[in-house]
């Protein structure tokens, strides 16, 4: 018989040696990594046969086109393939990147919860290392491209009409 999903949290702080204290109000348990001082958060909706796994990855900078940042974001998403089957998101009202996952609780146990967000601290540590990189790489090739374009600056700078193309896409 499947544990309830308090339970099963309560056993899984056991087995890590961790006091995995679940919050009845907000319906989360917290996780710190030690080595990085980054959380996870372990959410039981009231509703529902779902256990959730999440965690901030980055905040999103407002002072730079994020298009790029975002657009290899989701190509690192294709098929959970970049991120051990866990799911890119990106919270627009906190303006985050957040990684997250679900697994039904009916079958669970307390080690597989262990091994699940072990599986998920490590997938969430290795996605933030690339999600620097990337950062570095697509400001940069931002910065080299020209992201505004308008004719009156061509003809400002005294280039001749012939040498102005508008393309429809």
């Amino acid at each position: 018989m499947p544990l309830d999903g308090e339970r099963l949290i309560a056993e899984a702080g056991e087995i890590l040696g961790l006091p995995l204290n679940f919050d009845v109000e907000s319906r989360r348990a917290v996780i710190v990594d030690k080595a990085t001082g980054h959380e996870c958060l372990i959410e039981l909706p009231q509703k529902g046969a779902m256990i959730y796994l999440y965690t901030v990855i980055k905040k999103l900078c407002s002072e730079i086109d994020n298009g790029p940042f975002l657009l290899s974001l989701l190509e690192m998403n294709l098929f959970g393939l970049q991120t051990n089957a866990a799911t890119i998101s990106v919270d627009g009202s906190a303006s985050t990147v957040v990684l997250h996952i679900a697994f039904p609780i009916e079958f669970l146990t307390p080690q597989l919860l262990v091994n699940l967000l072990g599986n998920f601290m490590e997938a969430s540590k290795k996605l933030r290392e690339k999600v620097k990189n990337l950062l570095h790489r697509t400001t940069a090739e931002a910065r080299r491209r020209r992201t505004h374009f308008s004719v009156s600056e061509v003809m400002d700078n005294e280039r001749p009409k012939s040498s102005v193309r508008v393309m429809r896409i």
